[in-house]
């Protein structure tokens, strides 16, 4: 079925302009610098033939275009594609051309040389306009929709020994020994359509969705799971394709910025989700299999915990639900296809399946039925139909974790206050250093050490971790600065020498409340509060000081306007070089870039009344009676840790509450 085109002929000779701009054949004297300099880089793999041909390649040989127009629908709403049009017409036409460029001539007749002269003052503007509107999300999209498909000549013109990475490089290792999972019944539409009554409607199946399912289908009652993402089973996972994994797995296929560019999101979407109390914690730990036995630290980790030692920083190793087997997979957020990980799917989803839990995927939620104040089921589309349907149930429960429960109980009449309001984000910025050392960061597990020392470093304990985390080729290219095509495509080169750091912090005061376009997009209105920022500025000087401690030789920013730190050729690295400490300072004067989410909390939280939070304790409503909230809205506030484990012993208790209010209602 062939796409409707979002864009004209004229609009996309702007954007394959734009994006050849970004992503450029190289002039003769441009090439000849690349191959030298590649050629001169300890341990260079690259041929003299193989970089000639990556000189050559744009982003036109990716068919960038087209790509970017089929990724539009997925990652903006409809007003903001509208925008992104406007900018391409504005830029097609001579009058308005010359406000956005300076110059009369318009933007795709210009010289390769001019075009980039535009694209670095849309960089360096002070206007927010040109530099996150304009700037960062047309770089982000050209350069990761050049780079990121494996099957173009551009990427083939990077590969490297190693470059694969992930499954392919576990599967090699003697201790290899895959765990097969049986594959999940989902309901097809004529099956979901014969019972239309149930005890329990879960809506949502990550990890506090599906220990839900578990504990009330453990209990005897018939519980149905609705799930908007499409369940995979292990052997259906491309988990070395990024493009793909991205795309089949997450909100919007990947990271996402909020309307002001203020935020970029990263939240899952697939069958299974991203996935007294202190019993609870110990429960879950003990089904997930949490253990730190038979971790091998990759060559990420290791730099991570080299130089927080010789920095005299505290560093832990941190345990894997893989039930202490050996685990060398780099690619656990593509799906795990080697079945080792103790995933929400591979355990509680496994548990409810067993107790004759109901699963139906690919089905979207619109709203919860509800009379006399009181949940009687759900209204949905049934594998993107448009009509709706309905399934009713003594209890409905909300898990579509802090960016979507908040609009389902919205759009199902709940007018609660604290509904959506003071969402707690854990907020990162990013690192990337550059060594002398290959380390093919996707070979080995993804995430086994932390830098726990700054958790409470000014004394308010809403402090920053710091951890590691692996990229393919696209998204790397993409957090590398650019400072014109020629030096970008010299960092491109250094993906197999790169170590990707993140400071993570629990966000203290800035403002962040959920709210939905008029096209029912999430959007999210934040703002960065002076102590967050700092904060984050700070783990941006400690993830450098961490990375020049372990020898390396360069440190990038996800900060445009921040130019990158070099050692000389006959420099040690060192933290006391005096232009590194000159860096350092520059650092503190820029603050910190635009940060990132990969866990939301607290949209829905609990509390002891309605005038200071969305739910009670049990995770019931104050609005509707039998509707309950089960994932990582119901927290208080933000957490200082991965929020997996307490979302799960949270829904624990929830589990127990739903159960006991059935049994109160029999006697």
């Amino acid at each position: 079925m062939t796409q409707t085109r979002l864009l004209n002929e004229t609009q996309r000779e702007t954007l394959a302009a734009i994006a050849d701009t970004f992503v450029a054949r190289l002039s003769p004297e441009e090439e000849e610098l690349l191959i030298e300099k590649a050629l001169q880089v300890p341990n260079n793999c690259f041929t003299r033939s193989q970089l000639s041909e990556f000189a050559k390649l744009d982003g036109s040989s990716s068919e960038v275009v087209d790509r970017i127009e089929r990724k539009l629908p997925h990652v903006l709403s409809p007003k903001r594609i509208n925008d992104f049009i406007l900018v391409l017409t504005l830029l097609s036409y001579r009058p308005s051309s010359i406000a956005l460029t300076g110059t009369w001539t318009l933007f795709k007749d210009l010289s390769q040389a001019d075009r980039e002269k535009v694209l670095l003052g849309w960089k360096n503007s002070s206007f927010t306009l040109f530099s996150k509107l304009l700037y960062n999300a047309m770089m982000g999209l050209c350069i990761i929709e050049s780079y990121q498909n494996m099957s173009t000549p551009l990427y083939k013109s990077v590969m490297y020994p190693g470059i694969e990475g992930g499954y392919a490089y576990f599967q090699k290792q003697p201790d290899y020994k895959k765990v097969e999972h049986e594959r999940l019944h989902m309901l097809t539409t004529e099956e979901a359509k014969r019972q239309k009554k149930y005890d329990v409607i879960i809506v949502g199946s990550g990890a506090g969705g599906g220990v839900t399912a578990a504990e009330l289908s453990k209990a005897g009652l018939s519980v149905l799971v609705i799930e908007k993402g499409k369940y995979y089973h292990q052997d259906e996972y491309d988990v070395d394709n990024d493009e793909v994994a991205l795309q089949s797995l997450f909100e919007n296929g990947g990271m996402t910025p909020n309307a002001t560019g203020s935020v970029n999101f990263l939240a899952a979407s697939t069958f299974g989700g991203g996935t007294a109390f202190e019993n609870d914690i110990e429960n879950v730990c003990e089904r997930i299999g949490a253990s730190r036995e038979n971790i091998v630290h990759n060559g990420c980790n290791q730099k991570l915990m080299e130089g927080c030692r010789k920095l005299g920083l505290s560093v832990m190793t941190i345990p894997q639900n893989t039930s202490g087997r050996p685990h060398h997979c780099g690619k656990c957020y593509t799906g795990c296809k080697s079945g080792i990980k103790n995933s929400t799917t591979n355990t509680y989803l496994k548990d409810a399946a067993a107790h004759r839990a109901k699963f139906l995927d690919s089905t979207e939620v619109t709203r919860v039925l509800t009379k006399n104040n009181k949940a009687i089921g759900v209204a949905c589309k049934i594998h993107g139909s448009e009509k709706e349907h309905l399934f009713f149930a003594n209890i409905v429960v909300v898990s579509g974790g802090a960016l979507h429960t908040p609009g389902l109980l919205l759009k199902s009449g709940l007018t609660n206050p604290h509904i959506g309001r003071d969402l707690r984000l854990h907020l990162s910025s990013l690192t990337n250093a550059i060594y002398d050392d290959v380390i093919n960061q996707s070979e080995g597990s993804l995430l086994t050490s932390v830098c726990d020392a700054f958790d409470n470093y000014d004394g308010s304990t809403f402090g920053f971790k710091i951890e590691c985390f692996s990229n393919g080729v696209g998204n790397y290219s993409a957090l590398m600065p650019w400072d014109g095509a020629a030096e970008h495509k010299q960092r491109v080169l250094r993906h197999r020498n790169a170590v990707t750091t993140f400071a993570m912090i629990r966000d203290k005061d800035s403002i962040c409340n959920v709210k939905y376009d008029a096209f029912d997009k999430i959007d999210v209105d934040f703002s960065l509060s002076k102590h967050d920022n700092d904060t984050l500025t700070e783990g941006i000087v400690q993830m450098a000081r961490i990375h020049v401690a372990a020898g390396a030789r360069e440190i990038h920013v996800t900060l445009s306007t921040l130019d990158p730190f070099v050692f000389e050729k006959d420099e040690v690295s060192s933290v006391n070089n005096p232009r590194f400490l000159e860096w350092i300072e520059s650092v503190y004067k820029h603050g910190s870039p635009t940060p990132s989410s990969g866990h939301q909390m607290a949209s829905c939280r609990m509390g002891d009344s309605p005038t200071n939070s969305a739910t009670k304790p049990t995770g019931e409503t104050w609005d509707v009676r039998n509707l309950y909230v089960s994932d990582s809205s119901l927290f208080p506030t933000a957490l200082g840790i991965n929020p997996m484990v307490t979302i799960q012993a949270i829904a624990l208790n929830v589990s127990r509450h739903i159960i006991a209010s059935i049994r109160d209602a029999k006697l």
